[in-house]
Formats: structure tokens, sequence, C-alpha cells
């Protein structure tokens, strides 16, 4: 079992959310925090809720020289968190490519950024933890959520050829598969509100997913999907996945997904 006692977790993201709710697992776990994310005044407030002294360092995980300064200020990272992420809903045909590329600049070289910050040191310690914050679409792609879906599959593939890399230097790594928790980012994603056919029900708070995320990365787990849903859609995807589509189009049948 790893301890996270007197650790440095720097966590993107980490001002709502999933984020936030890492925030507060982690330092009842004893660990110091590096908090990112782009607005200040959330950052604050989020350190000042917790126990014991943490780092502040907003940033834009899209901007490289951002991603650098926050990681040089840090020091010294035991784990790597990338949390931050964005939705998008809307039909292939009718996605902007400006909008295409904002999300994958957050999910993927977001997430792409940090890593190439951090990676390096973990190596020359040989020691390190990065967790991966995909989603249940990061192996299931859904209808009218193609951008989302496809930077999530863009990062699943990134992921797991570091884990690979960095094995033999002995820095490992979680890949983090969650369903739908009870967060804003519903609220954050562009056109969700209006343009979602799933019904949002059952969602497991983010307190639950933090803990069962910080609960792996202790036993070192190399996957976690998260929620029930989830859960079922990992295994429905693997065995039955003309079901699965079958299941999504139950949906979307009152809706025209054709341009």
């Amino acid at each position: 079992m790893r301890t996270f006692r007197n650790q440095l977790v720097l966590i993107t993201g980490a001002s709502s959310g999933i984020g936030r709710a890492l925030a507060g697992e982690f330092a009842r776990h004893g660990a110091r925090l590096a908090l990112v994310a782009r607005n200040a005044e959330k950052l604050k407030a989020v350190a000042q809720s917790l126990p014991g002294e943490h780092l502040v360092l907003p940033a834009d995980v899209t901007k490289p020289d951002e991603v650098a300064r926050a990681v040089t200020a840090a020091g010294r990272i035991d784990m790597l968190v990338n949390n931050a992420g964005i939705g998008y809903c809307g039909k292939v045909a009718d996605t902007p490519l400006d909008d295409y590329r904002a999300v994958f600049e957050t999910n993927f070289f977001g997430v792409f950024h940090f890593l190439q910050a951090v990676i390096p040191g973990m190596i020359e310690r040989r020691s390190g933890l990065i967790v991966q914050i995909s989603s249940v679409n990061g192996f299931c792609s859904v209808p009218l959520s193609s951008a989302y879906c496809a930077s999530k599959f863009a990062l699943e593939g990134m992921s797991q050829s570091a884990r690979i890399e960095l094995y033999r230097h002995n820095v490992r790594m979680l890949i983090v598969r969650p369903g739908v928790i009870d967060t804003e980012f519903f609220d954050h994603a562009k056109n969700f509100r209006q343009n979602n056919p799933f019904p949002l029900r059952h969602l497991m708070p983010a307190e639950v997913a933090a803990a069962q995320i910080v609960r792996a990365a202790a036993r070192g787990k190399r996957e976690l999907v998260l929620t029930p849903e989830g859960k079922a859609l990992w295994w429905l995807k693997r065995f039955s996945p003309a079901l699965v589509d079958r299941i999504l189009l139950h949906y979307i049948k009152p809706r025209s997904i054709t341009a």
C-alpha cells in the first residue's frame, strides 16, 4: 500500500468537481498539494478549506509556458493527477473546427504538457505516480459527443503508451474512467444542457469518486472504472458492442443525428 503522507501531489482542474474532491481526499491522507486551475480565487478557497499548507498555482493547462512555471514552482512532484477537462455536446457535422480543437487543447494537449514537464524529474528520481482521469467515453463513444469522446480516446492511447515506457523507471500510472459523476462538469460543457439526450440519474458524488481513486492509487491499481453504469458499459462494450449501439440509439431516436 502506497502512503501519501508528506508526498507532494499536483492536481490539475483542482478548483471544482473531481479535482476539488481529490484535493480534500489527499489532504485527509496527509499529502501536500499543488493545486492547479485557471481561477486563482477558487483555488485559494479550496486551499483554505483544507488542513495543512498547500500551494496555489494558477495556470492554463493549454499554455506550455504556464504549465512549466507551475511545475517549477511546485518543486519535487511525487504524484501528478491530470484531471482538468472540458466537455462539448454536438453532432460531428455541426461542430466547428475551433470547438473541436479547444476540446483537444484541454483534454489531450493539456495532459501532454504536464506529462512532458513532470516525467523527467520522476525518471531521474526513479519514483512517481501519475493518475490520468479519462472517461468511460475513452472506450465507448456516444452520439452528440464526438469531440469529447475523440479527445478521451486519444488520451487513452497516450496514457497506455506512456505507462509501458515509464515502467522500467519505477514510475507507475493509474488510468481512471469515470462514469457520470455529480459535478459542475455538465453545466460547463458547451451546448450540453440543450443537446444532451441522455438522462442524468444516479450520479455518483464527487467525494465518493475521489475516495475510490485515492484507494486505487494507494493499492497500485493500473485501471479503475467508476460507477455501476460505467462498469456495466465496460463489460458490455467488450462482449456485445452491437447491444451497446442499440442501447444508445434508444436515446437518440427522437433526434436527427445526421447532418
